[in-house]
């Protein structure tokens, strides 16, 4: 929490003071990320996000779903307001393991080159996840030395999927780590009788 402006913390609190959780996720907690990462958990959505600092990712959630990013948010982050959630880390494995086709799919077929980043990055932490850990894969640069331990090397593409580079470039580079990733993805899937 040192590298994140307490002004920053005090400005959400004041902005969210109906919220029933407030987190600090990812990189920010332990100065690896460039943005401070938060996640508002609140009834009533409000109509328009409120832009706080220029490295403030700021993030409104009605409830957490079963996803590989709310438990890394819950599992991972810091409670800085509100009372802690839950969520259930084996089912989000089991619904996420659900999914690999999918993301796949998105992969290789997608126009949109977002959705073509992001598909291989969620692919690439779910893998993380399950083979080291929820906490030795809750951001970037965990995530990528559990799976150069693999023998999997997560291209630097990736990291920014808001700014991603050209489809060409993401396919390209990304391809050969995506069959890597859905081989070992699919063994796991068998052994949970998905």
């Amino acid at each position: 929490m040192n590298c994140i402006p307490k002004d920053v913390i005090n400005e959400v609190i004041n902005r969210f003071r109906s919220a029933y959780a407030i987190y600090v996720y990812g990189g920010s907690l332990d100065c690896s990320g460039g943005d401070v990462d938060i996640a508002v958990f609140i009834e009533e959505l409000p109509k328009e996000i409120p832009r706080i600092g220029d490295n403030v990712d700021l993030q409104v959630f009605r409830r957490p779903r079963n996803t590989l990013f709310f438990v890394y948010v819950i599992k991972t982050g810091k409670l800085i307001y509100g009372n802690p959630l839950d969520i259930d880390v084996d089912l989000t494995i089991r619904n996420e393991l659900g999914m690999i086709d999918e993301r796949e799919f998105i992969f290789l077929n997608s126009d949109d080159e977002i959705m073509v980043c992001k598909s291989l990055k969620e692919l690439m932490f779910l893998l993380a996840a399950i083979k080291c850990g929820i906490y030795e894969s809750s951001n970037w640069y965990r995530m990528a030395r559990c799976l150069s331990n693999l023998s999997i090397n997560a291209p630097i593409e990736f990291k920014l999927c808001l700014r991603p580079p050209s489809i060409d470039v993401l396919r390209g580079v990304g391809e050969p780590v995506l069959s890597k990733v859905m081989q070992e993805l699919r063994i796991i899937r068998q052994s949970y009788g998905i």
